[in-house]
């Protein structure tokens, strides 16, 4: 069996037709259409109730990458040298494993270390903030920071430096161009035959600076005459007018409908190539973005993650799964790991207990140096409700950012949780937190490995949604569900605990005994 992973960034599952665009769309001149995205889903299992658990965008990762949820210990950072990852688990077990992305994270300072267990990787250069061109721009242009154009702005139009004239030529497709091409010399019947293979195409489009032809954006649009908002600044809608709010949801409907284009050729191959008989595909992203809705603009700190951030789209296709499946169980990315695992018939844990050792050479094998407790993963395997089983697999979904609001949500509640001050708060880790963090550290404890930090406490108050009734989460309605507040604090306490989490966690979060 093998597997091919699509990750794209920021990608809102209100934004896929296949979930229903009728409220974004309600917004632009013209509908959003996402045929291809369409045909996969029914061709497999869509998930209607997955949702991110780590927050923003490597915490999301490294959940996927370890099976674990990160946020309840340390954020945005590296795989630490103890994760038992997924990538180097298949490449321990004779699977070729290769990355195609152009999402520079993975690499950069702060993170790193994700591409470590990949046979291969080919990054294509360039994207937002990405550390590559240092030539001035040759029209003489400067860097121009206002609420529309942040700072990746002008560094993203450095990297493209004039190059990328054509939409094949732009980041995404070149993502999916290089995936293909891939595909076409290492996945041919009588090469996987004998060598399977793990393809993760992890495309940064949608996520900003937006920047699609101007036929792929128009039409949604079209009496626009402003500045346009490639890369807007985080945090209030105040800021935006309406037009520049509306102009930045097509800018960004641009990029999905494009993406989405390039996916479908990405599926002609797979045809092609007869891969649909021994191929498990799955597409996913890491979470959303706020684009006016409660008043918010992009990813901002100390927020709640609303639905349009943390409820996201997940589609798998197994060969011997359920065709044009729908499945209402609460699903995360932590799943993912098990899931893949079980689909290649893959058991750790039996094969380290029955042979102390498992197959695979020529680099550090996953399990080499691991924390014990690395192999007792937080997810749940997806391959039953792909195959059609139905089955519960979890009483509520978790997600947040570390040392910021939690959300809480059993599919048609959602609990927001703001942290209590005064609460001690701890990175646990041997890396230290980033320039990413908001917040501050202290002196590393060698004895408990963890760093104190300092974090600040958000101004929203604790809420409650009934997203049946009130799907846009615009009725507080904490003080009239005492039974449903104290419901989910209860599955959020025990979660906590079968997780191992840290014993503060449950304090900073007003968790009663």
């Amino acid at each position: 069996m093998n597997v091919i992973a699509v990750i794209m960034d920021t990608l809102r599952r209100d934004h896929l037709s296949c979930y229903g665009t009728e409220k974004p769309s309600n917004y632009l001149n013209q509908p959003i259409a996402t045929p291809n995205l369409d045909e996969f889903a029914a061709m497999g299992t869509l998930f209607q109730q997955a949702y991110l658990g780590s927050f923003p965008c490597m915490p999301a990762r490294r959940d996927l990458w370890t099976g674990r949820y990160e946020f309840p210990w340390r954020s945005w950072g590296p795989l630490e040298d103890e994760d038992l990852d997924f990538i180097n688990l298949l490449r321990s077990y004779g699977w070729i494993n290769m990355l195609i992305s152009d999402h520079y994270h993975l690499l950069e300072r702060d993170a790193g270390n994700y591409h470590f267990g990949f046979n291969g990787w080919d990054m294509i250069r360039g994207q937002e903030h990405d550390p590559y061109i240092t030539d001035p721009l040759e029209d003489g242009s400067k860097e121009n920071i206002d609420h529309l154009t942040s700072g990746a702005w002008y560094l993203h139009q450095k990297n493209k430096h004039g190059e990328k004239r054509y939409e094949e030529d732009l980041y995404g497709p070149q993502v999916f161009r290089r995936a293909i091409s891939w595909l076409e010399r290492n996945a041919l019947p009588q090469i996987r035959e004998n060598k399977p293979f793990f393809l993760m195409i992890e495309s940064f489009d949608p996520h900003e600076p937006w920047d699609p032809p101007s036929y792929r954006a128009k039409g949604f649009d079209p009496n626009y005459q402003g500045k346009l908002p490639h890369s807007p600044v985080y945090g209030s809608a105040e800021r935006f007018s309406e037009a520049e709010i509306r102009q930045m949801r097509a800018l960004y409907a641009g990029e999905v409908t494009m993406i989405d284009d390039w996916f479908g050729r990405l599926l002609d191959k797979v045809d092609q190539l007869e891969l649909w008989d021994d191929t498990l595909i799955i597409i996913t992203t890491d979470h959303g973005f706020f684009l006016g809705e409660h008043g918010l603009i992009g990813k901002p700190d100390l927020v709640p993650l609303y639905s349009e951030m943390s409820h996201i789209p997940l589609m798998i296709y197994h060969p011997h799964g359920k065709r044009g499946y729908c499945s209402n169980e609460l699903v995360q990315l932590v799943d993912l790991f098990p899931t893949i695992t079980d689909a290649l018939d893959i058991s750790l844990l039996k094969d380290i207990r029955r042979n102390k050792w498992i197959r695979g050479t020529g680099h550090r094998k996953a399990w080499e140096g691991i924390n014990k407790s690395q192999l007792n993963g937080h997810g749940k395997s997806l391959l039953p409700l792909v195959q059609g089983e139905r089955r519960t697999m979890r009483s509520a979904a978790f997600s947040g950012k570390f040392g910021d609001i939690v959300r809480v949500c059993d599919g048609k509640w959602a609990l927001y949780l703001t942290p209590c001050e005064g609460v001690p708060l701890y990175w646990y880790g041997t890396r230290e937190p980033g320039r990413t963090f908001a917040g501050r550290r202290g002196v590393y404890d060698l004895d408990n490995r963890r760093y104190p930090v300092t974090y600040p406490v958000p101004r929203y108050t604790n809420a409650l949604y009934n997203l049946e009734q009130d799907p846009d989460e615009k009725h507080n309605v904490i003080d009239q569900e005492e039974d449903v507040v104290i419901s989910l604090m209860q599955a959020f306490k025990k979660w906590l605990q079968e997780i191992g989490a840290p014993s503060e966690v449950t304090r900073r979060y007003g968790v009663p005994n």
